[in-house]
C-alpha cells in the first residue's frame, strides 16, 4: 500500500516538473551512452593486450653436453614453477623438433641440407603465467649446469615490458575514467533533480513539521530519479545498440584481415545493456537521495 503510494507521488512529480523531469532523464541518456561507449572500448583494448601478454614466453635452451640427470633437474624446477602458478605450460623440443620448425619456417629448407650436423640445441619452451613472473623464472635457472653456454635463457624482455606498462596504464585509465563518469553522472542528475526538490522544499519542510520520516520524505524522490535514470539508461542502450547495427558492426565487417584475427575481445550487449541499467536506476537513486540530505534538516 504505502509502495504504491510512493510511487504515485514520483509520477505525480514527474508530471508536474515535466521539463526538470526531462533535464534528468537526457542527462543520464548521455552519461550512460558515454559509459557505454567505453566499457566496450576499455575491454577491447584491455582484452587485446592479454593476448599480447599470452603470446610472452621464455626459451631455456640446452647444451649438447648436459647429462640426462641435469636436464631432469632442469625440468623438475620448472614443474616447481607451475606449481606455484608462475608457469602456466612449458614444452620440452628436441633438437631434431628444433630443426623440423627451422625448416618449416625457411622459404627455401633446402639450405639446411648444406649443414654437416644439426646445430640447434634443444629447448624447454616455457609460457609464464604473466610476463611479470619472468624474474621468478629467470632467478630459477639462471646459472643452471643444463643451460646452453651461447643461448642461455632468451626472451623478449621489451616486449614484455612494454606490455606490462601498457596493461597497467590501461587498468588504471578505465576504471578512473569510469569513476569519473559514474561521480559526473550522480552530481549531474543530482543537480538537476534538487530544482525538483527546491520546487517541493516547503512541502518538504511541512511533512517534516508534522512528523514525517526522513525516509518517507526520501523515497518519492528516490523513485522518480530512479525512474529517470532507467528512462535514460534505455534510451541510451537503444541508440547503442543502433550504433552498434548501424556503423560498429559494419566496420568489422569491412576490416582488415589482420583485425579479424585479433583474438581480443569485449562484452556482450546484452550483458552490456544489464549493467548500464543498473548504473542508470543507481545514479538516479543515489543522485536524488544525497541531493535531499540537505533539504530534510529543517
Amino acid at each position: 500500500m504505502r509502495s504504491g503510494f510512493f510511487l504515485r507521488e514520483a509520477m505525480r512529480s514527474i508530471r508536474a516538473n515535466l521539463a526538470i523531469s526531462v533535464a534528468a532523464t537526457v542527462t543520464v541518456l548521455i552519461a550512460v551512452f558515454i559509459l557505454g561507449a567505453f566499457i566496450p572500448s576499455f575491454l577491447y583494448v584491455r582484452s587485446a593486450v592479454d593476448s599480447q601478454k599470452d603470446k610472452v614466453d621464455v626459451d631455456i635452451f640446452i647444451s649438447d653436453n648436459a647429462t640426462v640427470a641435469q636436464v631432469n633437474d632442469l625440468r623438475d624446477r620448472l614443474v616447481a614453477l607451475r606449481t606455484r602458478g608462475e608457469v602456466r605450460e612449458f614444452t620440452y623440443v628436441s633438437k631434431d623438433d628444433a630443426l623440423r620448425i627451422m625448416r618449416a619456417r625457411l622459404k627455401d629448407p633446402s639450405v639446411l641440407d648444406e649443414l654437416p650436423s644439426n646445430p640447434l640445441p634443444a629447448k624447454y619452451n616455457v609460457k609464464p603465467r604473466d610476463p611479470e613472473n619472468v624474474t621468478a623464472i629467470l632467478d630459477a635457472v639462471q646459472g643452471h649446469p643444463a643451460l646452453d653456454k651461447e643461448e642461455g635463457v632468451v626472451y623478449p624482455k621489451s616486449t614484455a615490458d612494454r606490455l606490462l606498462t601498457v596493461a597497467r596504464f590501461v587498468q588504471w585509465a578505465g576504471l578512473i575514467l569510469i569513476s569519473i563518469l559514474l561521480i559526473a553522472a550522480i552530481l549531474l542528475i543530482g543537480n538537476t533533480i534538487r530544482l525538483s526538490i527546491f520546487a517541493r522544499r516547503r512541502e518538504v519542510e511541512v511533512m517534516k513539521l508534522v512528523g514525517a520520516t526522513n525516509w518517507f520524505i526520501r523515497w518519492p524522490f528516490m523513485i522518480e530519479g530512479v525512474i529517470c535514470g532507467l528512462v535514460g539508461a534505455v534510451l541510451s542502450v537503444g541508440l547503442l545498440w543502433a550504433l552498434k547495427v548501424g556503423v560498429v558492426d559494419g566496420w568489422i565487417e569491412s576490416a582488415d584481415t589482420a583485425l579479424t584475427r585479433d583474438e581480443a575481445t569485449t562484452i556482450g550487449f546484452l550483458w552490456l545493456s544489464g549493467i548500464l541499467v543498473l548504473a542508470g536506476a543507481l545514479v538516479g537513486a543515489v543522485g536524488s537521495g544525497l541531493t535531499l540530505r540537505r533539504f530534510l534538516k529543517v
